[in-house]
């Protein structure tokens, strides 16, 4: 593994500059999984030449192995390990580029592309060349909410009636057609991720969107109303002009509820009530103990299994796509007054330009 063809195109903040935070849980980007799983970057590719620069001498990237074109890397060295971390734009050129130059692995940034069309060109590529596909959506591989997954499975808090799912951010809209989406993509693709890992497929949707002194552009602010196959029901929000960054689930059920986001994890059960006689109500408790593991670092160690033929994706590309699927179906509803949408839904009645008066 150590003699793998890896590069990695897109040497930005998730690609490699957010190592250099000080307060992020290391590692925290691509170049510092991989590494930690034992895969070494042997190319890189950026179009800012300085960036390009900066990480070349840092993970010590000779100059005949540093590019700009993306393309003439894949058709010259035709890497094994292809991992994207560009922008949403451009996932799907790059991806089946790689795929065609005979990468048998792909980690490609989340969300997967602009539009669900890219999405299927992506997979069917792929499928077509035998590539794997991993789709960052990091919090599958956090032991964190691996724990909450175990905890749901064996009834901790009951039966599960209703999530209230928030991705609060001081950011709006983008306003490039090629990003794809507002705070409710760009952040929100995580939060949708993590309902369908926890709760199983969500089969309609309702919602709004809200754009702060403009008639155009991506949203704001998100709200949506999503239902799950096993019935679920689903409060988010997403955006939301806040002066503070908050990722969180709170997950009720018959027995008790589970609050959990970024740096905190609790548990609340059950008991006779304190203040009223022949009621109940809930209590902290401890939370489960489990095993700390680093989210990156696992996410690559899954893609050196997957390149070994060993195990399981967590992440794939049909998760990939289903994220955007939802997001774009909460678009839909908004852009049609808030009506119903049921999931599936067919890719040509999803006109973001239109949606968004681009």
């Amino acid at each position: 593994m150590t003699e793998l063809k890896t590069a990695l195109i897109g040497c930005g903040r998730i690609g490699f500059l957010l190592e250099q935070d000080p307060l992020r849980y290391k590692p925290c980007t691509h170049y510092g999984g991989a590494r930690a799983a034992g895969l070494f970057v042997s190319h890189c590719c950026d179009i800012n030449a300085e960036r390009r620069e900066l990480f070349a001498e840092k993970a010590g990237i000779p100059p005949e192995n540093r590019f700009r074109d993306y393309r003439d890397l894949l058709r010259r060295v035709r890497p094994e390990l292809v991992i994207i971390a560009t922008w949403t734009g451009s996932h799907d050129a790059i991806a089946v580029e790689a795929a065609r130059n005979g990468a048998r692995m792909i980690v490609l940034e989340k969300p997967m592309a602009s539009s669900l069309s890219r999405c299927r060109r992506i997979i069917t590529e792929c499928s077509d060349q035998g590539t794997a596909i991993i789709i960052n959506h990091e919090r599958r591989y956090d032991s964190r909410y691996r724990k909450v997954k175990e905890l749901i499975g064996r009834g901790k808090i009951g039966e599960i009636k209703t999530v209230h799912a928030s991705i609060l951010t001081s950011g709006g809209g983008r306003p490039l057609h090629e990003e794809g989406g507002g705070p409710l993509l760009h952040d929100g693709t995580h939060l949708v991720d993590m309902l369908r890992y926890l709760f199983g497929e969500i089969i309609a949707v309702e919602g709004l969107f809200q754009r702060t002194g403009r008639r155009s552009g991506y949203e704001d602010r998100a709200l949506a109303w999503l239902t799950t196959e096993h019935g679920v029901e689903v409060f988010l929000e997403a955006g939301g002009s806040r002066n503070y960054f908050v990722f969180e689930l709170e997950i009720s059920g018959t027995e008790g509820k589970i609050v959990i986001g970024n740096g905190y994890e609790k548990l609340h059960r059950s008991r006779p009530s304190r203040f009223y006689s022949g009621f109940r109500d809930i209590a902290e408790v401890p939370f489960p103990s489990y095993k700390k593991k680093n989210c990156f670092c696992d996410l690559y160690l899954e893609a050196k299994r997957a390149l070994n033929g060993k195990g399981p994706i967590a992440s794939s590309g049909s998760d990939g796509y289903q994220a955007l699927e939802v997001i774009h179906a909460i678009y839909l509803s908004a852009h049609r007054n808030k009506k119903p949408i049921t999931l599936p839904v067919d890719p040509r009645r999803i006109n973001l330009q239109k949606i968004f008066d681009l």
